[in-house]
């Protein structure tokens, strides 16, 4: 069996290249195949073949090539003719000639060639096969192996410690970091315009360096700062220099100086966070705001934060209401030294909120908002009803802020405080509550419809994106307008077909159904604040006008008449067959009217029924009463019934039935 499917292939390998040198006959190779080529071979193999299949690199690394060689021979060890298909198979990676597993190859002088490649790590069983003959070999895929990074030899410097020393210098300092590596340079670098200060080394290790400070001149400042630099290996080719963390030089006794505080002002009650720029800060302090003393919370060298006292307590004798401007005067204590900024901080009126108007807005925001108090200082943070609004003007006793636009859920109303910040001194009051209103919508009228038709819902408080139902069926919104005097939105949509499947039906006594204006509840759902509204019974739906029968029973019986026998003992007499009966019922809504009943091939038969002409209401009936006469003689007849029905008001036939009746005497 193998062997015949390996010589099927052989025969189709022929045939394909047989059309392709047809294809190509007008063409003629300038010089001699020298490799082997895709496709079928056109020679036909040895009926015994030797192949000896060799890979150029049997260890591939993955995403690598190996060139596979087979080298066919005949039983008499001479190499097969030009041509030869050899079948190249895989279970592993693909041969780069096909981007498959699975290829043809032909022979040049006896050799032919493939290209394997694998982007997966494993062992590649790869077999060549001529006719019945199949030879395997191994070629194994591995990993590209991971070359690891060396050590990491750079210099580096981590800490300084200390990072403070006088400026006279000669203070021992301790640098850690990695990869140290002697002859080696500590510098003190100052910046651009100036020349870096040696350092004095007194002990060194791979991760740690110990130095002495250098002197430094402060001028007429009070603190100077230095990069601390190394250079690793200095002198040598491999010198390498490095930048660490700083060194500040620093006088010993500091003198303050102030430059700015901010906030600037603060209510009278205290309590405002205060933060004093400028240099020469130095712990111990004290801090006064005119004679009252302040709480320092933290100090360094140019910044001091601390909390200013009572307006009460900074004027002797000046009363609980005290507003206006006080000096801020810096106590050095280890220096006795001292610096004023005159005027530095105002006390303000405590803040008060003594009215807001309105009180209510939209939940989409954009109510404009009058507060009004004293004590509010520009720039202020305003928060009405819970969220952040935006002030559009400001003065010492009133706001105007316009509300931002809420999140709802569960339809409800949200409330929430109105309060004011002033950013720069932190002073706060809280006022009465704001209520962002959900309007509640209601539905005002429906337009009944037709299933598929057009219908318009008015609702009032529409907000939103809405979504219409009618039933549990989704309205198709097509436009949708709103009157800005009266608050109502009109939608218009189109009525869903699938309700046609929910509308009630009337059963016709002849048989069948007719669907019927039917009742639906309309629901409207804002799907922005969840609310809802329904209205009961709120659109009829009237079914397509489409016209319909249906045919009770759904065909004549067979009709079964009884032949005359003259030759009996006594002769007997034929009788006709029982009559049946048939209704055409109208099961659509619109009347049909009965057109014609054109019969064929009814001679055996006896019809009768409702007049031709009648027009047919929805659940009336068109009746057809048919009886078989043939009695004389043995034998089957068929009768054909063609019925037109027509729409009465145009006349156009609408719908056509044929009936087929089939009677036998016997």
């Amino acid at each position: 069996m193998m062997q015949m499917f390996r010589q099927s292939k052989y025969l189709f390998a022929v045939a394909a290249l047989a059309l392709a040198f047809v294809g190509c006959k007008g063409e003629s190779p300038t010089s001699p195949n020298t490799t082997s080529t895709s496709g079928g071979g056109t020679t036909p193999p040895p009926a015994t073949a030797s192949i000896s299949l060799t890979a150029s690199n049997p260890n591939p690394l993955v995403n690598s090539n190996s060139i596979i060689t087979a080298t066919v021979t005949d039983s008499t060890g001479a190499l097969v003719p030009n041509g030869t298909a050899v079948e190249f198979d895989t279970n592993l990676g693909v041969f780069t000639e096909g981007n498959t597993q699975s290829i043809i190859r032909t022979t040049t002088s006896g050799i032919a060639t493939v290209t394997l490649t694998s982007g997966t790590v494993g062992a590649a069983t790869v077999s060549a096969i001529v006719a019945n003959v199949k030879k395997t070999t191994t070629v194994t895929f591995s990993a590209v192996p991971i070359t690891p990074p060396g050590p990491d030899l750079t210099p580096a410097i981590t800490a300084i410690n200390p990072t403070f020393g006088r400026p006279q210098g000669g203070e021992v300092v301790t640098i850690t970091g990695k990869n140290f590596r002697t002859p080696l340079r500590v510098l003190f670098d100052f910046g651009a315009g100036t020349t870096p200060k040696d350092a004095t080394i007194i002990s060194s290790t791979g991760t740690t360096i110990q130095v002495l400070t250098p002197s430094v001149d402060l001028g007429v400042s009070q603190q100077k700062t230095a990069t601390v630099k190394l250079i690793n290996e200095a002198g040598t080719a491999n010198e390498l220099s490095v930048s660490g963390p700083t060194f500040t030089y620093q006088n010993t006794i500091l003198t303050p100086k102030i430059t700015t505080a901010t906030p600037a002002s603060g209510p009278i009650d205290g309590g405002t966070r205060v933060t004093l720029f400028g240099e020469g800060f130095q712990a111990p302090v004290q801090v006064f705001f005119g004679a009252a003393e302040a709480q320092v919370l933290n100090v360094t060298f140019n910044q001091m934060i601390v909390v200013s006292p009572n307006a009460r307590d900074t004027t002797p004798n000046a009363g609980t209401t005290f507003t206006g401007a006080v000096d801020i005067k810096v106590i050095d204590i280890n220096s006795n030294t001292t610096a004023t900024l005159s005027s530095g901080f105002r006390y303000v009126p405590k803040m008060q909120i003594t009215a807001v108007g309105p009180t209510e807005g939209s939940f989409l925001g954009g109510t404009r908002v009058r507060i009004d108090g004293t004590g509010f200082a520009d720039p202020v943070a305003v928060v009405i009803g819970g969220i952040a609004a935006q002030p559009i003007s400001v003065s010492g006793t009133e706001i105007v802020a316009i509300t931002s636009a809420v999140l709802v859920s569960n339809c409800a109303d949200v409330t929430g405080a109105v309060s004011v910040t002033n950013v720069d001194n932190g002073d706060s009051a809280q006022g009465p509550n704001f209520t962002f209103r959900v309007p509640k919508p209601v539905i005002i009228s429906v337009t009944n419809a037709t299933v598929g038709g057009s219908t318009t819902v008015v609702v009032l408080n529409a907000s939103g994106v809405p979504r219409l139902t009618i039933g549990d069926q989704p309205l198709i919104i097509t436009s949708a307008t709103t009157d800005p005097t009266t608050g109502l939105t009109t939608f218009t949509g189109t009525v869903p077909l699938g309700i046609s499947t929910e509308l009630k039906t009337q059963a016709c006594v002849a048989g069948g159904s007719v669907p019927v204006p039917t009742q639906f509840p309309v629901t409207y759902t804002s799907a922005t604040t969840t609310c809802t509204a329904t209205l009961a019974n709120g659109i009829t739906i009237n079914p397509i006008p489409a016209f319909a029968v249906t045919l009770n029973p759904l065909s004549f019986a067979p009709f079964n008449s009884t032949a005359a026998n003259p030759s009996a003992t006594p002769p007997t007499t034929g009788s006709p067959s029982a009559p049946q009966t048939l209704d055409i019922v109208n099961t659509g809504p619109p009347a049909i009217k009965v057109s014609s009943v054109s019969p064929s091939g009814c001679g055996n038969f006896n019809l009768s029924g409702t007049p031709v002409g009648t027009v047919l209401n929805s659940c009336d009936a068109f009746q057809i009463t048919a009886q078989y006469t043939r009695t004389a003689t043995a034998g089957t007849d068929t009768c054909t019934l063609t019925v037109v029905l027509t729409d009465p008001t145009t006349g156009n036939p609408v719908i056509t039935k044929t009936l087929i009746l089939n009677g036998t005497a016997q």
